[in-house]
This record gives structure tokens, C-alpha cells and sequence, in this order.
């Protein structure tokens, strides 16, 4: 640990108590090690819906150029 880091945590535990000292430890850690990786997968996962919603909005698109393409085909099959 660093005389900074030392002082600072000396100077909380001076002026606040050893339970907020407990408490911002407990937070920094939660944040690295929970939070953080959380976070991050759920970027990816969020990225990954996209890329198939844009794959889903294409296909869709394709589906829809090639029934209007059959329809006048349609028409004529009925008549």
C-alpha cells in the first residue's frame, strides 16, 4: 500500500470512523468485481441483439421484396 493511499485511508478512519472506511472497501471491491464485469457483458450481449436484430430486419426485407415479386404471379394463377 502506498504512504497516499495510507494517509487517505488514516484520514477517513480519523475523521469518519472505521465502519465508512469497512464500507468504501466494500464498495471499491464490489465495483471491480461485480459491477464492472456486469457491465461488460451486458455491452456485449446488448451488441450481439443488435447484430442479429439487423440480421432479422434484412431477411424480413428479403422475404417481403420476393412475395411482392410473386404476387402479380398470384393473381394470375387465381383468375
Amino acid at each position: 500500500m502506498t504512504e497516499a493511499a495510507k494517509d487517505t485511508a488514516f484520514g477517513i478512519m480519523e475523521r469518519w470512523g472505521f465502519p465508512v472506511l469497512v464500507a468504501l472497501a466494500a464498495g471499491w471491491i464490489l465495483r471491480n468485481d461485480v459491477l464492472l464485469p456486469l457491465v461488460e457483458e451486458h455491452r456485449s450481449f446488448v451488441k450481439q441483439l443488435s447484430e442479429t436484430q439487423r440480421e432479422l430486419s434484412q431477411a424480413v426485407a428479403e422475404q417481403t421484396k420476393l412475395l411482392y415479386a410473386l404476387q402479380p404471379k398470384a393473381a394470375k394463377v387465381e383468375n
